[in-house]
C-alpha cells in the first residue's frame, strides 16, 4: 500500500467515525474491547444498546432492531450477547425450561431398546442369501450410528474410557453379589437394577458364595470388553434433545465360583476350577442429542448398568 493510499484510508476511517456520533462510537469501541473470555463462563449482556428498540420488541423482531440502530452505523452499539443466549445451546437441561423438565422427569429409558443376539457363522455358500449377513450388517450399522451420535453429542466421549469403566463395573457388581454388599455396585447400576440385585441376594438366603476373578479380570486394552451393539432411543415424549444411548458390551473373563450352604456343604461350582465366562451387559446414559456442538449434560449423567442379558 502506497503512502497516498494509506493517508486516504485513514481519512476515510476518521470521517466515518465522526458521522457515527459520540454515543455510537462509545458503544462500538466497548464491543471491540470486550474481553474474549470463555463461552462457557461468560455472561450475556442484558443492557439495552443506545438507540435500539426495547428488549421485548427487539426479541420479537431482531432484524428490525438491528436495522433501526441510531446514526446508521452498522455496528450501532449492537451487542450479540444480548440477542443470543448460548447457554441454552451448551446447557439446555439447565437454561431451557422444556429440556430441564424432560431431564428431571425421565432419568432413564428403563428397558433395553433392542436385545442383542450373537451372530452365528455363515451357513450358506451364497452370502447374499444367508440371513446372518443381514444381522451382522444391522449390528455394524447400529454401532457406527451410535458411536457417531455420541462423539457429536457428548462432551469428551471416549470409547476406550467407556470400556475401562465397564470393566470396573463388572468387577464391582460381581463382588457385590458375592459378598452381599450392594454399596459396591450402587455407583455403576441404575435404581431398577440395584433393586434386582438386592432381590438376587435375598433369594440366596444363608447360602455363601465364593467368587473371584483370575488375574486382574477383564482387560479392556486386551479386547476383553467389546461394544457389540448400540442404540439411540428418544425420550418417551419424543420431544426435545433428550435421548438415551445404550451399549451392549461383551465381557470375557476367567472366574472361580463356588456356592456353599449354611453348613459349608458345596452346592455348586468348584473352588479349584477356572471357568471361561462370557457375559453380555447393557449400559445406558442420557444424552442431549446435538447437531454440531457436544454437550456435557444432562447434569450428573453417567453410564449405568440396566440389564444383564441371558444368552
Amino acid at each position: 500500500m502506497s503512502a497516498r493510499q494509506a493517508s486516504g484510508l485513514a481519512a476515510g476511517v476518521a470521517a466515518a467515525l465522526r458521522c457515527c456520533g459520540p454515543q455510537s462510537q462509545t458503544a462500538a469501541h466497548a464491543w471491540l474491547l470486550r474481553p474474549a473470555g470463555s463461552l462457557l463462563n461468560a455472561t450475556p449482556s442484558t443492557s439495552t444498546p443506545v438507540g435500539s428498540a426495547p428488549p421485548a420488541a427487539a426479541l420479537a423482531n431482531p432484524v428490525g432492531a438491528v436495522r433501526g440502530m441510531a446514526g446508521g452505523n452498522p455496528m450501532g452499539g449492537f451487542d450479540p450477547w444480548s440477542w443470543f443466549d448460548y447457554r441454552k445451546t451448551i446447557y439446555p437441561d439447565v437454561y431451557d425450561a422444556q429440556e430441564g423438565l424432560l431431564c428431571r422427569t425421565y432419568k432413564a429409558h428403563g428397558s433395553v431398546a433392542e436385545r442383542y443376539e450373537p451372530p452365528q457363522p455363515f451357513t450358506d455358500w451364497n452370502l447374499l442369501a444367508d440371513p446372518e449377513l443381514e444381522r451382522k450388517t444391522k449390528y455394524w450399522n447400529k454401532r457406527l450410528y451410535t458411536a457417531f451420535v455420541l462423539h457429536r453429542s457428548v462432551w469428551k466421549y471416549s470409547k476406550s474410557a467407556l470400556q475401562a469403566k465397564i470393566a470396573d463395573a463388572y468387577r464391582s457388581v460381581n463382588t457385590a453379589l458375592a459378598t452381599g454388599d450392594l454399596s459396591l455396585a450402587e455407583p455403576f447400576v441404575s435404581e431398577q437394577m440395584l433393586q434386582r440385585l438386592g432381590g438376587e441376594v435375598a433369594r440366596r438366603g444363608r447360602n455363601r458364595v465364593e467368587w473371584r476373578l483370575v488375574g486382574d479380570g477383564p482387560d479392556a486394552a486386551k479386547g476383553d470388553v467389546q461394544l457389540v451393539h448400540g442404540s439411540i432411543v428418544p425420550n418417551p415424549m419424543k420431544q426435545g434433545k433428550l435421548h438415551f444411548a445404550q451399549w451392549t458390551a461383551r465381557i470375557a473373563s476367567k472366574q472361580v465360583v463356588a456356592v456353599y450352604d449354611a453348613r459349608g456343604k458345596l452346592l455348586a461350582g468348584d473352588p479349584h476350577k477356572e471357568l471361561d465366562v462370557v457375559d453380555y451387559w447393557v449400559f445406558e446414559r442420557p444424552i442431549l442429542k446435538a447437531a454440531i456442538v457436544p454437550r456435557p449434560g444432562p447434569m450428573g449423567a453417567e453410564w449405568k448398568l440396566i440389564d444383564r442379558l441371558q444368552l
